[in-house]
């Protein structure tokens, strides 16, 4: 069998662009006079520099000095520094925890450096859960209660500044504790705001259903 002659094609070449050249317009016979005339008398001008100006800055002669303060944003009250015995307990509430350190003394109650009214802007309920273990426990104005909290609200911390001084009172006197327990004090409050569920618009709230 005689072999089969491979056809090629044949590609034409696309022919090369020339480069544009674009031609100078003549001037008009009436301009080109006289540009010939002005010529020699251009020639015979004298050529002048222009003066060159001597621009001076004024510098003052003062010395600034930048004091740059280094920006601190404490993201936790220092610890506070209490002197003789002291008793701690850990208290948590909700998203808040609280560290609470009681020591003898006239009955003062600090919160994050700040008194206890005005931390919690006088609301008296807030105030209440605070100081209720002592009152139980009827051991109002025997000791001073630094406390430090951090994490959740406001309220939230409230009762955790509350379960940290309930522990610290059992931990300071062991005795204290039926008290304290009878009135649910030293229980860990469990009531959480629950996770947000898929398909739905919070924990447990449905979008709203259209049937027509």
């Amino acid at each position: 069998m005689a072999e089969a002659k491979k056809k090629t094609r044949k590609v034409k070449e696309a022919p090369k662009k020339k480069p544009v050249v674009r031609k100078k317009k003549a001037m008009p016979a009436g301009r080109q006079e006289k540009v010939e005339e002005l010529r020699p008398v251009i020639a015979e001008m004298p050529v002048v520099e222009a003066p060159v100006k001597e621009v001076k800055k004024e510098v003052k002669e003062k010395e600034v000095k930048e004091v740059v303060k280094p920006v601190f944003i404490p993201t936790r009250p220092p610890k506070p520094k209490i002197a003789g015995p002291k008793f701690r307990g850990t208290g948590r509430r909700k998203e808040a925890a609280a560290k609470v350190w009681l020591a003898p003394g006239s009955g003062k109650i600090t919160v994050n450096g700040k008194a206890m009214s005005q931390y919690f802007c006088g609301r008296k309920l807030l105030e209440f859960y605070v100081t209720r273990p002592l009152i139980v426990t009827e051991t109002a104005g025997k000791y001073d209660i630094f406390a430090e909290a951090f994490g959740g609200g406001i309220p939230g911390q409230a009762g955790a500044v509350g379960l940290g001084i309930a522990r610290a009172l059992v931990q300071m006197n062991p005795e204290l504790k039926p008290a304290l327990k009878r009135q649910g004090l030293m229980t860990r409050d469990p009531r959480m705001k629950e996770r947000k569920k898929y398909g739905l618009k919070r924990a447990r709230r449905a979008f709203q259903y259209t049937k027509r």
